[in-house]
């Protein structure tokens, strides 16, 4: 069952997020705004202002920032990947809860500040993936130390930045978590329809908005967009967690069971009464913390 802090905090994520969401060019002017202001009391909730090393990393595309958490001294390397839609999100808004990854299993991590949609669409963030993986090899970060991490739009980014590793024949990191990963912007589960009324967090006939700001124009069925449409032959072991009450709970679900298809070692965690990437409340909600430390333990195995 799940605790009473949970039930508080998925109250303030309906009235705080789902209620007050995204509408159009207006909606997300709003949304930035809310950002740049903190976040409010949500943010404020969630986030740290203990700040690490700032990196600028200089890809072949463009130029962006990253940062570094967690211990400077631990022998394997995180690259984490934030969500947010592909629109919205950052180093502020998951620095904390990817220092707790951090301090959970004794890693160090990359969080980067990836190009933003609807100004900078698909591929960018993509190509700004691929740019700080390179950057990790070529600060030597070998392969076989180096671990991969995002939630929500991260964990579809994290998809698609191991096809494309797989694409130019560059080893793929030790191993994969996903929060709640996006993987299908066809939007055919039917939990888009059925936890509807269910998810505290997401409206989906909003996201529309979403993936027109991020891939205009495009076959939604492209795996580098979807990836739930991906062929996942040799990819690494994958961790993914999701909540039972997430509008995109298919999104997890179906890859789960096309990464097991593909041979692939798989760990899925389903919890109860949790909304999407509940994660991120790590310091309030005991459920959140749990999960965390069940990330931890799949990377330190």
């Amino acid at each position: 069952m799940a605790s009473i802090r949970s039930k508080i905090f998925n109250i303030f994520l309906r009235r705080m997020v789902r209620e007050t969401g995204l509408t159009g060019a207006a909606g997300l002017e709003v949304v930035r705004q809310r950002e740049a202001d903190g976040g409010g009391f949500l943010g404020k909730l969630l986030r740290s202002n203990n700040i690490g090393e700032k990196v600028t990393i200089r890809g072949p595309y463009a130029e962006f920032s990253g940062e570094w958490v967690g211990d400077e001294t631990a022998s394997e390397t995180l690259l984490y990947l934030h969500g947010g839609a592909y629109f919205f999100g950052g180093v502020e808004t998951h620095r904390s809860m990817v220092k707790k990854i951090c301090k959970l299993s004794g890693l160090r991590a990359l969080v980067i500040d990836y190009r933003l949609a609807p100004e900078n669409p698909y591929p960018a963030a993509i190509e700004d993936a691929e740019a700080a993986y390179d950057f990790l090899v070529e600060q030597g970060v070998r392969p076989e130390t180096l671990l991969l991490a995002g939630d929500s739009a991260g964990g579809g980014l994290s998809l698609a930045l191991m096809q494309k590793l797989r694409e130019n024949d560059k080893p793929q990191p030790r191993a994969v978590a996903l929060m709640s990963p996006w993987t299908d912007l066809t939007m055919s589960g039917k939990s888009y329809k059925e936890r509807y009324d269910r998810d505290p967090m997401i409206d989906a006939e909003k996201i529309v908005d979403a993936i027109d700001f991020y891939c205009p124009n495009q076959d939604k069925k492209n795996p580098l967009i979807s990836p739930l449409f991906a062929d996942l032959t040799g990819f690494p072991p994958m961790f993914v967690q999701v909540g039972s009450e997430e509008v995109l709970f298919d999104d997890s679900e179906k890859l789960v069971q096309k990464a097991k298809k593909a041979g692939i070692q798989t760990e899925f965690e389903i919890w109860d009464g949790m909304a999407h990437v509940f994660q991120m409340a790590h310091g309030f909600v005991p459920e959140s913390q749990a999960a965390l430390k069940n990330m931890a333990g799949f990377f330190n195995r």
